[in-house]
């Protein structure tokens, strides 16, 4: 387990003048910028994929990562897509068939907690692609914890030290923003192209597409 993105982060902004900052509050301010960074637009490199055994009688389903956003949820047992239910949908729709077991044909969400219905009657292989949420860091987090890009870390770091600017009330703090909008807008260039192979184009799902 590494430490080391923490730990060269709060040794820079040290740098930068912030060694009377207890590098507790450093790492909040940290993860406050890494969060917002994070859930700002919903990245590539948010997205997970992750094959589940679900058992039968069991309508709960649990990711190996935070669960964000679903982008694509299908039955590999049945070769069937999940489709979405709004939570009241399915309550009020299916009043009668809330305890039904079967295949599962939808998934829907109560809190931030996954279900599928009708629950499974038999183990079924599910297949879910979805985007992932950062955890809080501390201080003391390992590397593995941290979702934005290495690569474009000086955006996480000029983030952070806007935020420790402006908490001291620093007209520096505007200045940091504005660096930290260029480098933001360099990176999100980068991170939403991942494929040149060919251009983009319109895809027409429907009628109402072809209406300008």
């Amino acid at each position: 387990m590494a430490n080391i993105i923490m730990t060269e982060l709060l040794d820079t902004m040290e740098d930068y003048g912030f060694d009377d900052v207890s590098r507790s509050t450093l790492a909040r301010l940290v993860d406050d910028a890494h969060k917002e960074l994070c859930l700002r637009e919903p990245w590539p490199f948010l997205e997970r994929q992750q094959t589940i055994t679900q058992a039968a009688n069991d309508n709960s389903v649990t990711t190996s990562s935070t669960l964000g956003k679903v982008l694509a949820f299908v039955n590999k047992t049945d070769n069937t897509i999940l489709e979405p239910l709004r939570t009241d949908s399915q309550m009020k729709d299916f009043v009668y068939d809330l305890d039904m077991t079967g295949t599962p044909t939808n998934y829907y969400f109560v809190g931030d907690q996954l279900y599928v219905w009708p629950t499974p009657d038999a183990a079924k292989q599910l297949r879910i692609r979805y985007l992932t949420e950062p955890t809080t860091l501390t201080s003391s987090s390992d590397d593995s914890e941290f979702l934005w890009p290495a690569k474009h870390d000086s955006v996480l770091l000029y983030a952070a030290l806007s935020k420790a600017y402006f908490i001291n009330d620093d007209p520096q703090g505007a200045t940091l923003q504005q660096v930290m909008d260029t480098r933001f807008q360099i990176a999100r260039n980068d991170l939403w192209m991942k494929q040149f192979d060919r251009p983009d184009r319109v895809v027409v799902l429907d009628d109402n597409d072809y209406i300008f």
